[in-house]
């Protein structure tokens, strides 16, 4: 194992830096500060790519054998009394908590501007929030400037129609989807992670995972909070061994947001793992599980086809959305450390213009959240299991790699292994107390800065 470890490390690190050469001799007069930035955040990633390898070889062929023709770590009937309501309540407060946090702020700096429901709908129907309601409304047109909105997928907007038949209300349905999405994000997430760990480990995770920098997106009118619940529940039926459920989560995930496409690299992980376990214990049926295997691998991306499809529908180009995403945002797939590099140009030259607004509200946390999320995830990849780590590597390639990157803190707050990250690096009380008041300060700093109108996306 040792040598087929060397030998796929040395072949992934000498392609990633073959592709920053690439980048490096292909650019122009890079200041030395921003080779830096995009340097650092390779090798981080570099480091944490290692790991992950070494743990996914260790995964699979460890001397531990989980059988798979039995589900994983059935819990006693003392463990089967979950804490659901306790996960409930938290989730209840916690969101109002933002609400009102954010209404507070708003009266301070802005003084009283209205009813509660008109402050509420200019607080938080912001960024690509009225384009979704759009979708709900109208479905996808091909004139005036809602005709860009085929670049925004479309599941999250048809959830919102069907609550519309009940509240009859756009904005009043996204938040209502947003809030019931988080709270079952908030119940699978514990018993994702309640598969390997006790109950306070499984807590602590769901508390990270809803108090990260970002979080109060999980309550706002965008797809953070339905992409989570169907990822984590695509992972959860993963680890169950319940392959067709899992994809059918899986697809609905990439229907809701194009990285919901990368839960095939988990799936593809677990399935190895189950096919060489079962080679190894002589289980009977093998086929059967290949084909399981197989067939629910290839039913994930259906959902991002699907959204393929809508586009050839509306404009008879099934990639209509990416000359949209070109020609309009400047946004076309690119490096993650390329990323790195503009985000601290741009930061850096807001400073230089004194344009405070733009360097602390939107560049800064950027690449605090890049360079936070590999720092977080590196230490604990060792404990972490394989699926999650490369969950988290390819979901960090596909949303921090576009072009014009403008909105890292809430891409990378719905991955999901950074939350499992920090509950591993805070088993002790005095670690605990120190990341959940460092993580609520963080929380409370950005959502003041979207109330007070920072350029957050």
């Amino acid at each position: 194992m040792k040598k087929a470890f060397a030998i796929i490390s040395s072949i992934l690190n000498a392609a990633l830096a073959a592709l920053f050469c690439i980048w490096l001799f292909g650019q122009n007069r890079l200041e030395t500060v921003c080779v830096m930035a995009a340097a650092v955040c390779t090798l981080l990633f570099a480091f944490l790519m290692t790991l992950f390898v070494k743990k996914l070889l260790e995964d699979w062929f460890s001397s531990e054998i989980e059988y798979v023709e039995t589900e994983p770590l059935r819990r006693n009937r003392f463990d089967i009394r979950h804490p659901w309501l306790k996960i409930v309540v938290y989730m209840v407060l916690s969101r109002i908590a933002i609400l009102v946090l954010a209404y507070l702020i708003d009266l301070w700096a802005n003084g009283y501007s209205g009813g509660i429901f008109d402050t509420m709908r200019r607080l938080w129907l912001r960024s690509d929030s009225p384009s979704y309601l759009g979708i709900s409304e109208r479905w996808y047109v091909t004139d005036g400037d809602p005709m860009y909105h085929i670049v925004f997928l479309p599941f999250y907007p048809c959830v919102i129609a069907v609550f519309n038949l009940i509240t009859h209300s756009s904005f009043a349905s996204a938040m209502l989807v947003s809030s019931l999405s988080s709270v079952g994000a908030a119940i699978m997430l514990y018993e994702l992670a309640a598969i390997d760990h006790d109950r306070r480990f499984s807590m602590r995770v769901v508390k990270y995972m809803f108090i990260l920098p970002a979080a109060f997106f999980y309550v706002s009118p965008m797809t953070e909070g339905l992409f989570l619940l169907l990822c984590v529940s695509c992972m959860y039926f993963i680890r169950r061994r319940k392959y067709l459920i899992a994809a059918l989560f899986g697809a609905l995930a990439s229907f809701t947001r194009s990285p919901g496409v990368v839960l095939i690299v988990p799936m593809v992980i677990e399935a190895v793992k189950d096919i060489v376990n079962a080679y190894r214990t002589k289980t009977r049926r093998k086929a059967r599980l290949w084909l399981e295997r197989v067939f629910a691998c290839l039913i994930v991306p259906l959902g991002f086809a699907g959204y393929l499809l809508v586009n050839y529908a509306v404009w008879g180009d099934p990639f209509k959305f990416m000359q949209f995403q070109r020609e309009h945002w400047s946004q076309q797939l690119g490096y993650f450390f390329n990323s790195a590099s503009y985000q601290t140009h741009y930061f850096l030259l807001r400073l230089d213009e004194s344009d405070l607004r733009s360097a602390w509200g939107l560049w800064f946390p950027n690449l605090f959240c890049i360079f936070a999320s590999l720092i977080v995830m590196l230490p604990n990849a060792k404990r972490m299991r394989a699926s999650y780590t490369g969950y988290f590597l390819a979901y960090f390639v596909m949303t921090i790699g576009p072009t014009w990157l403008l909105s890292a803190p809430r891409y990378l707050t719905a991955a999901f292994p950074i939350a499992f990250a920090m509950a591993y690096m805070t088993r002790g009380k005095k670690a605990d107390a120190a990341a959940t008041v460092v993580c609520a300060a963080l929380l409370v700093l950005y959502l003041s800065a979207n109330v007070l109108g920072f350029p957050v996306y």
